[in-house]
Parts: C-alpha cells; structure tokens; sequence
C-alpha cells in the first residue's frame, strides 16, 4: 500500500502555528472578560452618599473565571472595599477608615454578537 499523505516540516510548523494562535486567541478573550469583570466591580462598589456623608471605593480587585460559554460566563471577583466618611457625619465615625473585604459572582450576559458583557446578576458572598 502506497502512503497518500505524508507531513513535511512545514505542514507540522504550520500546525503547530496554528495551536498557538488558538492558545494565543483563548488568553486573550479570557483576560478581555477579566478586565470587564472588575470594571464591573469597581462600579456596583463606587457610591456616595452625601447626606450621611459616606462614600465607598473598591480597590485591589481579582477576578477568576469560574464558568464561560459563548454566551454568558460566570465570574468571582473580590477586592478590599473601603468606606471614606465626611467630618459632619453624626453617628458615622465607627465606620471612619473601615476597610471590608468584598466577594462576589457577576454573571455576565453578551448581547448577540456584540463583543461587549452586560451584567446579569451579582450575587454576594
């Protein structure tokens, strides 16, 4: 029997090309989703509210993919949340440099082909 098909050095080099555009392109869409995940996080923890004089910061946020399709991915993301008070605040000096820890799971929804996550659900922890 006659070999039909025998690979050369280029048609390995190509398929090994190939394998690391794929990991290349995977890594790059896992971090695009990462960043968007504490985007997200850093905005459901920015408040203020002016007329207790508290406000809230998130800082320092991680971000581990937990589940993704094509569609909606599930993301745990945590950081040090941090409460900033005003001096007219009445029975607020407790809480004065509070430093929390701050967990959750955002459930991120894409729209179609659109390249952009939308936030579905947040659940606390």
């Amino acid at each position: 029997m006659d070999k039909l098909f025998t690979p050369n050095r280029y048609f390995i080099g190509f398929c090994a090309l190939l394998v690391a555009v794929v990991f290349a392109w995977t890594y790059i869409r896992d971090q695009m989703l990462l960043e968007e995940a504490k985007l997200k996080c850093e905005e459901l923890g920015t408040w203020n509210w002016p007329a207790i004089g508290i406000s809230s910061r998130i800082g320092n946020v991680e971000a581990k993919i937990l589940k993704r399709t094509d569609n909606d991915a599930e993301v745990e993301v945590q950081g040090k949340q941090v409460f900033d008070i005003q001096p007219h605040g009445i029975d607020t000096q407790a809480l004065a440099g509070t430093e929390s820890n701050y967990k959750a799971t955002l459930t991120l929804y894409k729209n179609g082909e659109s390249r952009r996550w939308r936030l579905g659900k947040v659940e606390g922890q």
